[in-house]
């Protein structure tokens, strides 16, 4: 197939962009296509990762991702030709150098093969083997992709200011550890009103270690460990449902937890002053065990809070707004 003539004014017009949308967790892939800026329905899926793996699995299942989400495109739409346009977003955990493409991640058990590794480039590269094997236009367009990459908690954070276009937003994602952004106008904001000049929450000192160490999976297990609740194959979920059922150890333990997350954050909304926290994770989904004494412990800071249910798609919507060129995230550093 002829690839049309750009210049000539009888050819048409291109197609909009094709986003391929990856969310690169630690246990999960997740993956969905965006056409005109819009999420595709039926095209989301989830497959487990393979961090554990050496680069060229974990480059080998980026790559088989975004092919299936493109002969998803073929079979909804029509057959991808040499006129498409294909974006390739990835949600990534940190550290990582972004903007390079290139994998920080080291002694927290995911993507380690990567580390100093560029994705980017082993992306192309991958996708230039499989020519041979998928002749036609669709491995083309994958080669040629702009590929681009953003911090996890960055992207949720992005997706959420679409539905709170006018507010100020700390956004939380609480998990394996605590994913944070401030978002201002649609934006990461970062060094000023007393936020970090990473923009980020985790690394920050508290008590006798940092964030990261009490408020996602590991610090609730450690708070389980020491009153001891922690036997073998218990976990975050389990506590909960515990203290739902009214365990009164465990009903403690989340109410501790939440008057511990609102002393952290106290100091953030003083300078900040957002005008609503949104929280997504799993942990987020216990927020009724531990908001009362969260909302107590900011005191005269207490903020309207919204759980979203599916932050897998505030991800997404982020991870598309990673192809503003306008968009000041571009620059900001991306260390979570």
């Amino acid at each position: 197939m002829n690839r049309p003539d750009w210049d000539d004014p009888g050819s048409p017009s291109p197609p909009a962009p094709i986003t391929i949308t990856l969310d690169a967790g630690g246990t999960a892939l997740k993956g969905a296509l965006f056409v005109s800026g819009q999420l595709v329905p039926g095209s989301f899926f989830i497959r487990p990762s393979v961090s554990q793996g050496t680069a060229e699995e974990a480059i080998a299942s980026f790559a088989g991702a975004c092919h299936d989400l493109l002969r998803f495109y073929a079979s909804s739409f029509r057959p991808v030709d040499y006129r498409d346009s294909i974006r390739i977003g990835f949600a990534f955990p940190g550290p990582f150098d972004y903007a390079k493409g290139v994998a920080l991640l080291q002694g927290i058990g995911k993507y380690e093969g990567l580390y100093k590794l560029p994705a980017r480039d082993l992306l192309r590269s991958r996708f230039q083997s499989l020519k041979p094997s998928f002749p036609g236009a669709m491995m083309n367009r994958l080669t040629a992709a702009d590929i681009r990459f953003g911090n996890d908690a960055f992207m949720f954070g992005l997706g959420a200011s679409i539905r709170f276009p006018t507010e100020r937003l700390l956004c939380l994602t609480l998990g394996t550890g605590l994913g944070s952004a401030f978002v201002e106008n649609g934006r990461i904001a970062a060094g000023k009103d007393g936020i970090p000049g990473s923009g980020m929450l985790y690394a920050e000192p508290y008590r006798d270690h940092i964030v990261d160490s009490y408020f996602g999976r590991r610090g609730i297990l450690r708070m389980a460990s020491e009153r001891g609740l922690l036997t073998d194959g218990i976990d975050v979920a389990d506590l909960a449902e515990a203290a739902t059922q009214g365990n009164g150890q465990a009903r403690d333990l989340f109410r501790e937890y939440g008057s511990n997350l609102g002393e952290m954050l106290r100091p953030y909304l003083s300078g900040f002053r957002p005008d609503r926290l949104v929280l997504g994770g799993q942990i987020s989904g216990s927020l009724p065990l531990w908001e009362r004494d969260m909302q107590l412990a900011l005191g005269t800071h207490t903020v309207p809070i919204d759980c979203l249910k599916d932050g897998t798609a505030a991800v997404f919507y982020g991870i598309e707004k990673l192809f503003d060129d306008t968009a000041s995230e571009r620059s900001a550093p991306y260390y979570h």
